[in-house]
């Protein structure tokens, strides 16, 4: 991505700390799993738990609900404009987590997470949020999930958008599955969704075009392929930032878009660990992550083009 492109899009803030991920031990598979079940400070709905109590069992209807929730704000809000105060045609900044979402919502109607819920009810709120409350109504339920971050190849023809999704434990069949809350689509094939380190390595490998993933007209390329490795990584690990956070290994690529020799080599290294997350694997990755400040989630954009983010 061109720097003046990045200038006009964003202004960044100042590091504002460490948020290197908490330190678990993964001593095996159901370890893992187990790991999955429990709420992050993102997904944890706190007081609001009860709204989870009688909401539907299938993936279907309940991916329905959770749209019924909110309005994209830049798919779905040119229809609801006249409904929707210009102040809140993008909220995606104040809904970092599930507590605050669920607070937003009963604050609009007090009847909860419903089907019928009115469009002036709603929230203006994109895929990421889509996906921390799919994954927290699941781990109410003791159902392992996590988030993805990646690209998908069904909402722009051509093109594979920046796009964020739920990975959803099937106990029947003793796998991950792919779930998109946000496009209502269930138990995605792998060649709809780019994983952010099959991406990469993809990438690296010389297989595709990079200048086709990201979103059009914003950003593509270098910048959005290695900044989904670096949300992916930490989401895999039980933090699921908000979509303002980005690494600072970033800042060379706004600046050069480029990275260094060892800079490419930690994330060729991240992206094969992350191929099999398993309990040796994810133990691994952790104590990467929380060795490295370069690849930690420790900046944010100040704000973000309309355009950009899905």
């Amino acid at each position: 991505m061109k720097k003046t492109v990045l200038v006009s899009m964003i202004s960044i803030l100042a590091i504002t700390g460490c948020y290197s991920q908490k330190v678990v031990k993964f001593k095996d598979n159901e370890s893992v799993l187990d790991f999955y079940r429990q709420y992050s400070s993102y997904t944890d709905p706190g007081k609001y738990a009860y709204l989870y109590k009688n909401l539907p069992d299938s993936l279907p209807e309940l991916c329905k609900l959770i749209k019924s929730q909110f309005i994209h704000p830049y798919a779905e809000l040119p229809k609801y404009r006249e409904q929707i105060p210009k102040e809140r045609w993008n909220e995606m900044m104040n809904y970092p987590s599930v507590i605050s979402i669920l607070e937003g919502l009963i604050s609009y109607d007090s009847a909860g997470l419903v089907f019928d819920r009115k469009p002036q009810d709603r929230l203006i709120l994109g895929c990421q949020q889509n996906a921390i409350l799919l994954a927290s109504i699941l781990k109410y339920r003791g159902v392992p999930a996590r988030v993805r971050a990646g690209h998908a190849t069904y909402i722009a023809p051509g093109f594979h958008i920046s796009h964020a999704i739920c990975e959803v434990w099937n106990e029947n069949e003793n796998r991950w599955m792919l779930v998109d809350p946000s496009m209502e689509k269930i138990d995605l094939s792998r060649d709809q969704f780019d994983i952010s380190n099959e991406l990469w390595l993809k990438m690296q490998n010389g297989e595709i075009d990079p200048e086709l993933y990201g979103i059009p007209r914003v950003y593509s390329g270098l910048v959005s392929i290695a900044g989904k490795v670096c949300t992916d990584l930490a989401s895999i690990l039980g933090t699921e930032y908000p979509i303002n956070q980005y690494a600072p290994i970033l800042d060379d690529i706004f600046q050069n878009n480029q990275l260094n020799t060892n800079q490419i080599d930690l994330l060729n290294k991240i992206c094969e660990l992350m191929k099999s997350t398993d309990a040796i694997g994810l133990s691994e990755l952790q104590d990467i992550y929380n060795s490295t400040p370069e690849i930690q989630l420790t900046k944010s954009f100040e704000s973000l083009s309309k355009n950009s983010g899905n």
